[in-house]
């Protein structure tokens, strides 16, 4: 095969990959100047944030694996056009249902791109799976990351703060065109093919996957809580403009990459530990800072969070890439995504209601209990697979 450098597919995987990653946070430093002018609530907040996983979540389940029977290349194509309409949907929404149903077409998109793109890279890259999971999230991660920062300023700096996020996001998607139509496709159905068929687990890797899914959990705990509500921990901390609010969030995500940089030599199993013991110190170092109106307390809290989901990300996503038996890449890794997705959409669905009724404080301490669950199964399941890596 031609090297990652020459291979338009794994390119322009990578490109979409990063654009479907920053629009999946575009509207998070918006979400105050909506309530503001549009007089929602932070009930409303969390329901449009929990749109966007919940669309991802069901087009997963009935066609995450579809880019192993009508090829990488055609579902990246299909993925980029919903993506590319549904950020149309949302920078010209006027009332609250339109931006709803735009998130959930955007995660439709979402769904599409990111479960064949992973799968390209994690079957495809020349220099093995470990090495495909690793850029699958890296570009994950810093599309994360800038998203936040890009939609802040823009917002800042443009008087239609409520548009211009989105267009420049549509825009950039675009860039993948012209490395997509000189790819080949790799569909290995021949003739008809089913184009719905739900995603399964094999039940040999159900143990193993089972440690990927919840360190997967507290990492998207970490993008669901900060993605619906780091603005409220901006304003806590008096940092009332949307530039502050992104680069807050982006603080967190930055943290993201550079644990994908910086335990990139780690195994799955020492990054998956390390992480949710991060995640852990991360969350209740960030509720003590909001209890005690602590700038310095939330921000470390807060980078060291992002240093504990990136290294569950990392771990994860590369156990789930060598436990994937072949033909069947794109199926596992959207289980997995199920999992990953749900998470955002529970955990901004839930902190809504909550938020209503009770102080910040009350989700963040939430958020170190939940974490403590967390580390209680991985960190024994991570011993167990080490073992079994020794014997």
């Amino acid at each position: 095969m031609a090297s990652a450098r020459r291979d338009p597919l794994l390119w322009a995987a990578c490109v979409l990959l990063v654009i479907a990653m920053m629009a999946s946070f575009t509207p998070t430093p918006l979400y105050p100047r909506y309530q503001a002018e549009w007089g929602i609530g932070d009930d409303h907040v969390s329901l449009v944030f929990a749109g966007y996983p919940i669309g991802v979540v069901l087009v997963l389940i009935g066609l995450g694996g579809l880019s192993d029977r009508l090829g990488r290349r055609n579902t990246l194509l299909l993925g980029l056009a919903v993506l590319l309409a549904a950020m149309l949907i949302l920078g010209f929404a006027t009332d609250l249902v339109t931006l709803v149903g735009g998130r959930i077409v955007q995660g439709a998109g979402a769904g599409l791109l990111v479960s064949s793109a992973a799968a390209a890279l994690m079957k495809s890259h020349p220099d093995g799976p470990d090495r495909g999971s690793f850029v699958n999230t890296l570009c994950v991660s810093l599309g994360v990351a800038i998203g936040p920062f890009v939609a802040g300023s823009l917002a800042s700096t443009s008087d239609r703060p409520l548009l211009v996020p989105y267009l420049v996001i549509a825009v950039l998607l675009l860039l993948p065109l012209a490395p997509l139509a000189r790819s080949r496709t790799n569909r290995t159905a021949a003739g008809s093919i089913r184009v719905v068929q739900a995603v399964r687990v094999p039940r040999l890797l159900l143990r193993r996957f089972s440690v990927a899914a919840v360190a997967i959990f507290s990492t998207n705990m970490c993008f669901g809580l900060f993605g619906a509500f780091g603005p409220q921990i901006a304003h806590r901390m008096d940092w009332t403009s949307e530039a502050a609010s992104g680069r807050l969030v982006s603080l967190t995500l930055v943290a993201v990459v550079a644990a994908q940089l910086g335990g990139r030599r780690l195994s799955r199993s020492t990054a998956m530990a390390l992480g949710v013991v991060l995640a852990l110190l991360g969350w209740s170092a960030t509720a003590a800072g909001v209890a005690s109106l602590s700038p310095v307390a939330v921000m470390l809290g807060s980078a060291v969070l992002g240093l504990g989901a990136g290294l569950c990300l990392l771990g994860s996503a590369a156990l789930v890439g060598v436990i994937s038996p072949p033909g069947r890449e794109a199926e596992v890794y959207s289980a997995y995504l199920v999992v990953a997705f749900a998470t955002l959409a529970g955990t901004a669905l839930a902190a809504g209601p909550v938020l209503t009724r009770f102080p910040l404080t009350a989700v963040l301490v939430a958020a170190v209990v939940l974490s403590s669950l967390v580390a209680a199964w991985v960190l024994p399941g991570v011993r167990r697979m080490a073992r079994e890596e020794f014997a």
